[in-house]
């Protein structure tokens, strides 16, 4: 079983050494997030998380620093930062994610046994929404770097628990076969 504490830890020293390590940024622990709010513009990058356990690692921020983060990557100057997402930003970000993730999966395997990741997707948009499935326990965290604020969220559950959640969904056009 995982607790809340081993989540919070995984989250953090992951983030921590991605964007010490890959990016020269230092970054600071801003509370947790509450599921309740929406994105005006943002940019959230998903990997999913799977094995006897299995989830969801995300990586929310704003355009902006997902533009630093780029620069910082790509060893560009922030200074002449265009704040536009376009694809390289996107792949940037992607990386980020995965690299975290990643991180994240490794330190809670001693609890869960082995676990694999997807290939990134990154959404980029206005006015948009996203929470975790039913079921999954998960932590939200909230980081600051850089005058800009971002989020970390995993959420992981035994695969067999997820399964009798998905059972008491009916399907359309199934629910009477």
């Amino acid at each position: 079983m995982i607790d809340q504490d081993v989540l919070v830890r995984s989250v953090t020293e992951a983030t921590a050494e991605v964007f010490s390590t890959m990016l020269d940024m230092q970054i600071e622990f801003a509370g947790f997030v509450s599921d309740s709010r929406a994105s005006e513009s943002g940019l959230i990058s998903l990997v999913g998380i799977t094995g006897d356990w299995g989830g969801t690692g995300v990586f929310c921020c704003s355009p902006t620093l997902a533009t630093v983060i780029c620069a910082r990557m790509l060893g560009g100057s922030v200074e002449d930062l265009n704040a536009n997402v376009d694809d390289e930003v996107l792949d940037v970000v992607a990386e980020v994610t995965n690299m975290m993730v990643g991180n994240i999966k490794n330190g809670l395997e001693p609890f869960t046994g082995p676990l694999a990741i997807s290939v990134p997707t990154v959404i980029h948009g206005r006015n948009f929404q996203f929470r975790n499935g039913a079921g999954l326990r998960g932590v939200a965290v909230n980081f600051a770097t850089e005058g800009e604020r971002f989020e970390v969220r995993v959420s992981i559950a035994p695969v067999a628990e997820q399964s009798t959640v998905r059972m008491r969904i009916p399907v359309l056009g199934l629910a009477h076969m």
